[in-house]
């Protein structure tokens, strides 16, 4: 089915919503979709990468698979590596790979001149990584670790030209752009927060605004439907 095209249906219970044909907001687990998914049956979501690796696995078996990897993520991750950098594309590489050897030596450093200050990692969900803790490996463990998300694999490199503050503000319209509107925290908290940080980069910002800003990310943290919020 052509859904919507949404953000927010990748969220695997909006997803089965908008191939139902409805509306595609999250609903609340449990259930989770392997008890009650699609058209209320038993459902098993995944996305095509995952897929991609299963024949592979039948025909070489899991200890092939396992023999690349970390502890806790085994096999390989697609990337897409863009921003600062001289070469971009899409790369593959065993998970453990560190973000230094995907910048520095994959992606052959800042296409610039200037010095690399972090690596924004998971699309707009995801986090910021600074130069100085490059040398962690590449896994949903670790990333995860650093407050930030593997995501869809998504790495834009920035330089120290770049603003931070106006790259968390741009990923944030987005998401409030996105969001399906379904549950308030994220709503109502989404915007908060936005007034906020246009009120920082307009250079009107006092040290409050970052406590206001904090308070209202634990409140969507903790109270939305979906990981949007």
């Amino acid at each position: 089915r052509l859904g919507a095209g949404a953000f927010v249906c990748g969220e695997e219970t909006a997803l089965i919503a908008s191939v139902e044909g409805k509306r595609g907001t999250p609903r609340p687990r449990p259930p989770f979709p392997a008890v009650k998914g699609l058209w209320d049956q038993p459902t098993c979501v995944n996305n095509v990468e995952t897929l991609a690796n299963v024949p592979r696995i039948l025909l070489r078996g899991a200890a092939w698979f396992a023999e690349r990897g970390t502890e806790k993520s085994k096999g390989t991750k697609v990337f897409a590596l863009t921003g600062k950098i001289k070469h971009n594309g899409l790369f593959e590489v065993p998970m453990g790979t560190t973000l230094r050897q995907i910048v520095e030596t994959i992606g052959g450093g800042t296409g610039t001149d200037r010095k690399i200050k972090a690596i924004q990692t998971g699309g707009p969900s995801g986090g910021m990584i600074p130069e100085h803790q490059f040398d962690t490996p590449v896994s949903y463990e670790h990333l995860q670790q650093l407050g930030s998300m593997m995501g869809s694999g998504g790495l834009i490199v920035i330089d120290d030209h770049d603003s931070v503050v106006e790259l968390a503000q741009f990923y944030l319209d987005f998401c409030v752009d996105e969001s399906c509107g379904k549950c308030a925290p994220c709503r109502i908290g989404g915007t908060q927060m936005l007034r906020l940080l246009d009120k920082i980069v307009d250079g009107k910002g006092t040290a409050e605004d970052i406590k206001s800003i904090k308070k209202v990310a634990k409140a969507m943290q903790k109270a939305s439907l979906c990981a949007l919020g």
